[in-house]
């Protein structure tokens, strides 16, 4: 990145570490560019499970997502817990609103619809359309509030704001094939009982643990653990009145905290045998099976990919072309899969996605589709993260959602519930709902990496930092935050 801030940081685990600079949060090592996990070392803003780190701070790239080592996430204590599956809901084309009719599809209130999906004052001929908004001839297209799509495919509900948080990981990478679920089970439960209603969580993360390859490089074909631990979070999730938001992986693919897999990771990302390899083995399967399971909101391609681009600061690189082939390529695997979930994909700032004159928008639905060639496989709402250290410039507490100009649904997807650009943090997430944003995800429940950001004057981010932010949106606006998903 051409911009990087430093964050001081001294963290005593009682064990030795030694310093490195880096700029991604990882697990396991020492890595330069890369983060501590269990005993490894490095500088940076976030750090895997159970490591330590020491030395001179972390990385913020341009601003964005921290960096490693800038904090520890603890991998949690005790093994078991149980979750019941919970109850499912009606799928598209079972009901209509209030005043609303519909032809194969759901109808809000007001609204009608030709196998779409319509909010409130809407319509749409095969579209998802936010309120206010129109979309024409797409299947499974989705507006924001006041915009307009037109093209996009796939995609189900997506909630005028869904309320959360990050958990990302409880043990970093290694969540699945056992999850910790006595943890799981009381976030998902403090995060109800606050109001909030959507987790997003990290699955493969830098890939060491999952998917798996052989000895070619190719991904591995999908144990049936691994189904089963994927099913073991979400059906806890479902029990405890929440739903998760599964991102696939992080550019902590390309980070030396993921050891030799990264070569194996680089060639998932560039090779279209080896992309294939990992759909058609892994991520096909996986997606057909988690199919209609509760507690199953979304999923998201990368946690800000463009760290492992060109100009990112990953420890090794690719192009921003072969992670916008990768995220076209997947995105239409689950649209085919399953075309009732919707797929995002998680922007470090706005820099990489906004229609603002001197930004872009590498994943537009022109952009993605030039890249891969797949036709569904596009977005169903976009996410952005944002910190102080971004600039004001890529500020959603300075602009309101109209201002980025984007087509679709928008969610503010990591960002701290700390005072910043004029707005309360106990204020953010009712900023973020009353100016046209989607939704909002702190970071994180289990991390307290941003309290040694010089930002934060040492406050803490981590649960219950949100809480109060969460509890605000949601008594200020309890009938749309509760009835998500």
């Amino acid at each position: 990145m051409s911009s990087r801030r430093l964050l001081l940081l001294t963290l005593c685990t009682g064990l030795a570490a030694c310093g490195s600079s880096g700029g991604s949060e990882g697990s396991g090592g020492s890595a330069s560019g890369g983060a501590p996990g269990s005993g490894g070392s490095a500088s940076g803003g976030k750090t895997g499970s159970g490591g330590s780190a020491s030395g001179s701070g972390g990385v913020v790239g341009s601003g964005g997502h921290p960096g490693s080592g800038g904090g520890t996430a603890s991998g949690g204590s005790g093994s078991g817990g149980s979750a019941s599956g919970g109850s499912g809901s009606g799928g598209i084309g079972a009901a209509t609103g209030s005043g609303g009719s519909a032809s194969g599809g759901l109808t809000g209130s007001g609204g009608s619809a030709s196998g779409g999906l319509i909010g409130s004052g809407g319509s749409a001929s095969g579209g998802l359309t936010g309120s206010g908004g129109a979309a024409g001839g797409a299947g499974g297209t989705t507006n924001g509030s006041g915009g307009a799509a037109g093209g996009a495919s796939g995609g189900g509900t997506i909630c005028n704001f869904a309320s959360g948080v990050n958990v990302a990981w409880v043990q970093f990478a290694g969540d699945v094939p056992n999850p910790n679920l006595t943890t799981f089970n009381t976030l998902f439960k403090n995060v109800h009982d606050a109001g909030g209603r959507v987790i997003r969580w990290w699955f493969h993360t830098n890939g060491t643990v999952t998917p798996g390859y052989d000895s070619s490089g190719m991904a591995v074909k999908l144990p049936q653990s691994h189904i089963d631990g994927v099913k073991a979070i979400l059906n806890a999730a479902a029990s405890n009145g929440v739903a998760v938001n599964i991102s696939l992986w992080s550019f902590d693919m390309m980070q030396d905290n993921a050891g030799t897999t990264y070569m194996n990771n680089q060639k998932l990302l560039e090779v279209d045998g080896n992309r294939q390899a990992y759909i058609d083995n892994y991520l096909t399967p996986l997606v057909k099976a988690l199919k209609g399971t509760p507690g199953l909101y979304s999923y998201e391609i990368f946690n800000e990919p463009e760290g492992m681009a060109e100009k990112g600061w990953a420890t090794h690189r690719t192009t921003q072309a072969a992670i916008n082939r990768t995220v076209n390529w997947f995105a239409a695997a689950i649209h085919d899969a399953d075309p009732a979930t919707p797929v995002t994909n998680g922007s470090q700032t706005f820099d990489y996605c906004s229609a603002v004159s001197g930004k872009t928008n590498n994943y537009s639905d022109a952009s993605l589709r030039s890249a891969g060639g797949k036709q569904n496989g596009t977005l169903d709402f976009y996410e952005v993260h944002y910190y102080t250290a971004n600039g004001v410039s890529n500020s959603p507490f300075k602009n309101p959602a109209s201002h980025w100009g984007l087509d679709k649904k928008l969610v503010m997807g990591e960002f701290y519930t700390l005072d910043q650009d004029g707005v309360n943090g106990d204020d953010t997430y009712t900023y973020l709902y009353t100016n046209g944003y989607n939704g909002g995800w702190a970071w994180q429940y289990e991390s307290d990496d941003g309290a040694s950001s010089s930002n934060n004057n040492g406050q803490s981010t981590k649960w219950p930092a949100m809480k109060m932010a969460i509890q605000n949106v949601y008594t200020a606006h309890m009938a749309d935050v509760g009835s998500c998903p």
